[in-house]
């Protein structure tokens, strides 16, 4: 990629080492401190190799300001990168086919890969289907995720639960200012989770959810503050990465208990209603599958299986700095639902967890799809990647 250099000015010099590790299309950031944001305009990153200088494509944050690029390709174990980030007249920015952006309906969006849909997070209430209880309304939750060929992964409001939705963060057995709230199984009535408002539509999107109680004399109050941050990376050709954060916050002066619970809470997916027990897998990163996954603990979990037009699989990456990490895993055992599919990191099944205010929680996964099966090598090699990031360091030339 040609870039002209004349009148460019330094702005950083960056250095990569991948440590003891193979990376593959790793993403990477570089944090730009406290910058004007005009002042982000116009920046070139260069990776330097012995006397050459390559352009390298970048995303750009604003907030706070930072950009982002991938490694290119495979890197091996221990190999030292240099960068340097140049302000000139042109940006490196990703091509068109390699773009990621997002769609707004006014109901939903979509985020997309190229010209390839990855996921689609639902803000507008999403009313039940005609003659089911209206107590199952709400919005907050990601339905569809696609593989890169287009097939469906997710599934919303299936007659066994119409509570489910698709990819969502639901907590059971709550308790918040004397009363106990249900903030998953809404038929109760005692709690919901509604979209409030976006932050950003970059790159994915950033999202405020608030938990809400409603209380015995009829009135409603917001419990917690969560904030969802989904970053989606550029289609490598065989899988689609994105990074889901959900942060946590006591939304008043009291604190509220996320108790002790068989199902617990947390990071769930319902998957495509296509999928049964002789059709599909489950696998954990400890070799448990759906005949004994259910309240074991696990780094990373595979779903996988046979849709009608071909495989398709999703798998989740669980921060190592999680609540209670390793964490426990909620999966459907295979004579359960009709041999439906359902798998949850649940940091609540085996310990309480008490949220004080004023301060933030956060939990960390980051979901691959593909089409292609991937083995537990290749599952264990992206859990590396991801609790083991690639060590960024450089500074800010003045």
């Amino acid at each position: 990629m040609a870039v002209h250099m004349a009148g460019a000015q330094t702005v950083a010099r960056i250095t990569v080492n991948t440590g003891a590790y193979a990376r593959y299309n790793t993403p990477v950031s570089f944090a730009l401190g406290k910058v004007n944001v005009n002042s982000l305009k116009g920046l070139v990153l260069y990776q330097l190799n012995n006397g050459s200088r390559q352009a390298v494509p970048v995303r750009v944050e604003t907030g706070p300001a930072a950009i982002t690029w991938q490694l290119a390709g495979e890197v091996k174990p221990g190999v030292t990168l240099q960068y340097e980030l140049v302000k000139g007249k042109e940006e490196t920015t990703l091509p068109d086919n390699e773009r990621v952006t997002v769609e707004d309906d006014h109901r939903t969006l979509t985020v997309l890969a190229g010209n390839h849909p990855v996921l689609r997070y639902q803000y507008t209430v999403m009313e039940p289907p005609p003659g089911v209880d209206t107590a199952f309304r709400r919005s907050g939750f990601i339905h569809p995720a696609w593989t890169p060929g287009g097939k469906v992964l997710t599934n919303i409001q299936p007659k066994d639960h119409y509570h489910h939705y698709g990819i969502w963060n639901p907590w059971t057995d709550t308790e918040f200012e004397g009363e106990t709230v249900d903030f998953w199984n809404l038929k109760k009535r005692s709690g919901t989770v509604r979209f409030s408002r976006f932050n950003s539509k970059t790159g994915g999107f950033n999202a405020l959810q608030e938990h809400v109680v409603f209380k015995k004399n009829g009135t409603e109050k917001v419990a917690m503050n969560e904030e969802w941050d989904v970053d989606v990376y550029p289609y490598d050709g065989k899988t689609f990465m994105w990074d889901f954060t959900s942060r946590l916050q006591c939304a008043t002066a009291s604190p509220i208990t996320l108790n002790q619970y068989r199902y617990g809470g947390g990071f769930a997916i319902r998957g495509n209603a296509e999928w049964n027990n002789e059709n599909s897998a489950v696998l954990t990163s400890e070799g448990k599958t759906r005949k004994n996954a259910d309240s074991t603990h696990a780094r990373w979990l595979k779903i996988a299986g046979n849709l009608k037009d071909g495989l398709a699989g999703l798998l989740i990456l669980s921060a190592p700095a999680n609540f209670r990490a390793p964490q426990p895993v909620r999966v459907w055992p295979e004579k359960d639902q009709h041999g439906q599919v359902f798998g949850m990191f649940s940091p609540t099944k085996d310990y309480s967890w008490t949220l004080q205010p004023g301060k933030t929680y956060t939990q960390s996964y980051r979901v691959i799809t593909f089409d292609k099966d991937l083995t537990a090598e290749q599952a264990e090699a992206y859990w590396n990647d991801f609790a083991h990031p690639p060590k960024v360091t450089g500074r800010l030339v003045k």
